[in-house]
Order: structure tokens, then C-alpha cells, then sequence
């Protein structure tokens, strides 16, 4: 747009608190935040879905490279998963910036909704099996919730496109 976008954003106090906790969490356990910050960012302040994911990925990459030096000083950075990730990161990062901006908010929201229901799908039966409740499922079962979620998304995604035309 070559201009400044004043997205009226709400509730700054409630974001900052959530995202303080996200980060504590994220920075205690080792794992990304991304999860959290686009919907913090857009159910609690009212960021549109295309803002938060990028300010999303901003924000990650800054808290990363400050996350990254105790392993590295350590010596716990495995060089073999770092080089790979980080070329992969760099042209998402690349790619995700060009194709954010011409795609629809309710596709990448929906798109989204899939992703972290089906990451819920596998946590949740990797830490039942893990405690005995249930026998690890089959690689044929997850392919299945994976399939039902995409279609899942896909029906969405096709009922927003019919109720915008």
C-alpha cells in the first residue's frame, strides 16, 4: 500500500501479558511460539490474520537467535538439524512474505485451524501412549485425521470463497 495502516488494535495490556507468558513458556521449554502469537495477536488485540503471521515470524526470529546461544555455548547445536532448518526457515520466510499478501486472511486462518488440530491429534496420542492408556496409533490413522482435517479446511476455506462472491 506504500502507506502507514492503523489497524485500531485493543486490549495492548492483555496481548503484552499473554505474549510475556508465551514467552516464558516458549523460552522454558525449547519450542517455538508461533502456535500462540497469531491467535493471541489476532483474537485478543484484533490484529488482522496476515499482520499477526508476519509479525509473528519477526517476533520468533528475534526471540530465536536470542534462544539459540545457551545451547550453542553448550555445545547441545547439533550442526546436521540446524543448517537444514535454517535453510528451509529462510525461503518459508521468503516464499510465506510473498504469498501472504496474496491470499485470502480466512485461508491461511482455516489452513492454520487444520495444522494445530492435527500437531493436538499427535501430542495428544504421543503422551496417552507414553503414560499406557493407548498403543501408539497407526501410520495409516494419522494419514486419516490428517486427510479429514485438510478436508476439514478445504470445505471451509470453499464456504468463505461462496459467501464472499
Amino acid at each position: 500500500l506504500k502507506k502507514v495502516v492503523d489497524y485500531g488494535l485493543t486490549n495492548m495490556g492483555w496481548l503484552f501479558a499473554a505474549i510475556l507468558i508465551v514467552g516464558l513458556v516458549s523460552g522454558f521449554f525449547g519450542m517455538g511460539a508461533g502456535w500462540a502469537m497469531v491467535p493471541f495477536q489476532n483474537v485478543i488485540a484484533g490484529t488482522p490474520m496476515k499482520v499477526a503471521a508476519a509479525n509473528s515470524v519477526v517476533l520468533l526470529g528475534m526471540g530465536d537467535c536470542v534462544a539459540v546461544w545457551p545451547y550453542f555455548i553448550m555445545g547441545a547445536l547439533i550442526p546436521m538439524f540446524a543448517a537444514p532448518w535454517l535453510a528451509g526457515q529462510v525461503v518459508g520466510g521468503l516464499f510465506g512474505a510473498l504469498v501472504l499478501v496474496q491470499i485470502k486472511a480466512g485461508f491461511v486462518r482455516w489452513l492454520l485451524i487444520g495444522l494445530m488440530g492435527f500437531s493436538c491429534w499427535g501430542l495428544i496420542t504421543r503422551a496417552l501412549s507414553m503414560w499406557e492408556v493407548i498403543q501408539p496409533p497407526p501410520h495409516w490413522l494419522n494419514f486419516t485425521v490428517l486427510g479429514v482435517l485438510m478436508l476439514f479446511v478445504v470445505i471451509n476455506v470453499a464456504r468463505e470463497l461462496k459467501r464472499k462472491d
